[in-house]
């Protein structure tokens, strides 16, 4: 998600003069995308066939099986950079992206209704303990639906107009899912803060997750208002018999669009701004001392991705309103955005390929809930990782 956002934001960078440039470094990020996410994806499936057990005690995990939902997050900023660079290079690449959108969808939507099932019948749950990983399974509907605005574009684009419609119509209702579900989370969420303060350092970076939701919402609302605008007066002229009334409906989608995607630019500016004094806050007790005078450190884990795809998220709903004000101040702002993305992802990367050769990077919380003798046989295959040290990880990762 992280480096798939990063290929996103160059290719949508509103000054012409630097694209060809920008748009090639965003090639490289889309390649290195479809590595990362084929590999970790054979790794999974392997793990999973090997030692099935683990997969029904992540699904138990209440932590552990919200992440399920980055699954098709993944896919879908790689079928982005897959439509939008085959738009650009000429490339017959339409036809394949569309295969992989109805797929990511699929599994957006198995993660959106699965999960959700899993945490009121299997989870234990509290307020206090609340973070906003719980939105993550709800994003990738809103995520497809933004994806689908760029195939609905490209497919007007071929004078495909029925399937167009047809993807517009799912995208909606994606979006419709997505940000409702996602909006009722948020609400819950403030409540948790104003009731029990911030979450615990450990996961204190996922106090940007809600910039997410929302920024990929306001982006989804106005492209795919965007494309009605385009598409329904030439859908109603096909079909003047059936449909005479869509070419009236479209400035109302586009201007209603508009209109939400100016407040949730606000609203992701100030969750933006309460995800960085909360952090600094955070990271500012961390430089004290513990109760048994050890100083306390901001320890490097996955949670700290958090920091690029959130913030890519708004960085694209700051894009559209740019192309729709045609504002100075919006193309800056996305344009300064997309450099803070960028960098972040530099920062965190480094220390995720640094973890990765050491074998530090990756905790298994869901492991404790299985037998100490099933564990131990697993140990090997976990990378000869002794079972005291894969505990410990463990418990981290919790």
């Amino acid at each position: 998600m992280g480096t798939g956002i990063v290929n996103t934001l160059l290719f949508d960078l509103p000054w012409q003069s630097t694209h060809a440039a920008f748009r090639g470094i965003g090639c490289a990020f889309l390649l290195l995308d479809m590595v990362l996410f084929a590999a970790f994806t054979f790794l999974t499936l392997l793990r999973y066939y090997l030692s099935p057990r683990i997969f029904v005690a992540m699904l138990h995990h209440e932590t552990h099986s919200l992440f399920l939902g980055t699954i098709p997050m993944g896919l879908i900023t790689i079928v982005s950079g897959i439509a939008s660079t085959g738009e650009e290079y000429g490339l017959k690449t339409l036809n394949a992206a569309l295969v992989l959108y109805w797929f990511t969808v699929g599994l957006s939507c198995m993660t959106a209704f699965g999960v959700p099932f899993i945490m009121f019948t299997q989870h234990k749950h509290a307020a206090e303990t609340m973070t906003a990983a719980w939105l993550l399974p709800i994003v990738p509907l809103i995520t497809a639906a933004s994806v689908g605005s760029t195939m609905c574009k490209l497919l007007v684009a071929e004078d495909r107009l029925g399937y167009a419609m047809v993807t517009l119509v799912a995208s909606y209702l994606c979006a419709g899912i997505g940000m409702l579900l996602a909006a009722a989370i948020i609400v819950l969420y403030l409540q948790r803060l104003v009731l029990h303060h911030l979450p615990p350092r450990e996961v204190i970076v996922s106090s940007w997750l809600p910039v997410g939701p929302i920024g990929q919402g306001g982006y989804a609302l106005i492209e795919l208002g965007i494309v009605a605008n385009d598409l329904f007066p030439r859908y109603a002229a096909l079909h003047s018999q059936q449909q005479p009334y869509l070419a009236l409906i479209a400035p109302s989608l586009l201007g209603t669009a508009v209109l939400i995607g100016l407040l949730l630019w606000g609203l992701g500016i100030w969750f933006a701004f309460l995800a960085v004094v909360s952090i600094a806050a955070q990271f500012r007790e961390s430089g004290g001392k513990g109760k048994e005078g050890g100083t306390k450190t901001a320890v490097f884990n996955m949670g700290w991705w958090a920091f690029t795809f959130p913030l890519g998220s708004l960085t694209l709903l700051t894009f559209s309103l740019a192309r729709i004000f045609d504002s100075i101040f919006f193309k800056v702002c996305s344009t300064i955005m997309t450099g803070a993305v960028t960098l972040l992802w530099v920062i965190v990367f480094v220390p995720t390929c640094l973890g990765f050769i050491r074998g530090t990077l990756f905790a298994a919380p869901c492991l404790q809930a299985l037998p100490r003798e099933y564990v131990e046989k697993l140990a090997p295959a976990e990378g000869g990782v002794p079972l005291r040290k894969a505990e410990k990880r463990a418990k981290a990762g919790a």
